[in-house]
């Protein structure tokens, strides 16, 4: 007994291994040799385990903590679980605030009514408005009522645009669709919102087409946005040429016309002629805005409606009538000297009897500028384009004589032709030294 005891002090793993099942009835079990019978099976016997494993030897006694290892790894994987984070997107202040105080009025001290609608809202939050602010802050009887009535002059906002301006007081963002800015910068602008009007000429400048140009342009002018206004003219100047539509024709304002025909910046198509061609079209949808046919028949039924009232005019031409005398500041700026040069050109002016016989022959020569009573230089009287420099293919407005030769005999640059700037509209003609 003593022997034994001392054998399992001084080798617990060996007793453990001699009390495994199957040692037989006398108790003991040797531990078997590398090679025999048991190593010929590939069972291991690891000591401080339970339990048998395969191996793919001898016995093992190499490992006597792979369990302990398999419980670290398992607490391992828990630890890391444990650590990693996950990733929940929680209710924000300003949605909870959005949703509580103005969708649902909780705790509201003011009522404001406008419309037809009532909004339960709180001044606090009405304060960051200039107007609230003033009527909060001042002597106004408004300053202790708690239901106000607000009366609104503007016929462009209505109850969805006063929605978004009462709703963006309690929010840090606001969704803004193009067909809606114009009606809710109307509504931030009676309630002096800065930072919504910002956000309406953001969105304006970003949405400008044929279709959102005209109105975004009077309404800049409206709401003194002047960046606005400045971008939809740019627009104009560079898409009117080249962008021509029906509708857009119609919302042009002569006012708005005239800035574009008068401005050096108009980008036009080859000649001076399709800026005569394009007036023509422009002033007949401006006296007919009922008609709804295509484009492409626009000139055909342009020049049908003036052919018939031809007879009526009794010797004038149109623009010299009461019906087409607001027209005439916008056919001023037609530069005639750069039209009539071509004989093609010359014709049909005077068989549309559109503009005053006595303009096309001061260009033609009498040395006399159109519209007015200045005298043209002598260079200009030699030659109405002769004022130029820019190339073009056996374009009217090529000036020098260099310039007039058939421009097929030498290089020629295709983006000045398809697409002039009409710059040196507001050059003076320089005088011709005398030989």
């Amino acid at each position: 007994m003593g022997s034994l005891s001392s054998r399992v002090l001084r080798h617990p793993g060996r007793a453990r291994a001699q009390q495994e099942p199957g040692s037989g009835a006398g108790g003991s079990a040797r531990r078997p040799e590398s090679g025999g019978d048991a190593a010929a099976h590939g069972f291991c016997y690891c000591p401080g385990s339970r339990k048998r494993k395969r191996s793919s030897g001898a016995f093992c006694y190499c490992h006597p903590d792979s369990e302990t290892d398999e419980d670290e790894e398992e607490g391992d994987e828990q630890q890391r679980l444990l650590n990693t984070p996950r990733r929940k997107k929680l209710k924000s202040t300003s949605k909870y605030i959005y949703q509580t105080l103005f969708l649902n009025g909780e705790n509201s001290d003011i009522k404001i009514c406008a419309l037809g609608e009532e909004w339960s809202l709180h001044k606090i939050y009405l304060c960051q408005s200039g107007y609230f602010s003033s009527m909060f802050s001042g002597s106004w009887k408004e300053s202790s009522m708690n239901i106000i009535e607000l009366e609104i002059p503007d016929q462009n906002i209505d109850i969805e645009a006063l929605q978004v301006a009462f709703g963006s007081l309690y929010r840090d963002d606001v969704l803004i669709k193009p067909s809606r800015v114009i009606a809710i910068l109307a509504a931030a602008c009676m309630l002096q919102l800065d930072g919504l009007i910002q956000q309406c000429g953001e969105t304006m400048k970003e949405t400008i087409n044929v279709k959102t140009v005209c109105g975004y342009y009077t309404s800049a002018g409206t709401y003194g946005l002047d960046s606005v206004k400045k971008k939809c003219l740019e627009w104009l100047l560079n898409n009117l040429m080249t962008h021509q539509n029906v509708e857009l024709f119609k919302e042009l304002s002569i006012n708005v016309m005239k800035q574009l025909i008068g401005s050096s910046n108009l980008f036009v198509m080859q000649v001076e002629m399709d800026v005569y061609t394009a007036l023509k079209k422009w002033m007949f949808l401006q006296l007919v805005p009922s008609w709804n046919g295509s484009l492409k028949q626009l000139l055909t039924e342009t020049d049908v409606w003036f052919s018939k009232r031809r007879t009526d005019f009794e010797g004038m031409t149109f623009l010299e009538t009461e019906q087409g005398k607001p027209f005439v500041s916008v056919f001023r700026h037609l530069r005639l000297q750069y039209i009539i040069s071509d004989l093609a050109s010359a014709r049909i002016i005077e068989q549309d009897s559109l503009v005053p016989s006595e303009a096309a022959c001061q260009c033609r020569g009498h040395g006399i500028e159109p519209w007015s009573g200045k005298t043209l230089h002598a260079a200009e009287q030699l030659s109405p384009c002769a004022t130029t420099t820019e190339p073009a293919l056996y374009n009217p407005r090529a000036t020098t004589a260099e310039s007039r030769v058939p421009q097929l005999l030498k290089p020629v640059h295709l983006e000045p032709v398809l697409r002039n700037k009409r710059s040196h509209r507001n050059k003076k003609p320089a005088h011709r030294n005398k030989e």
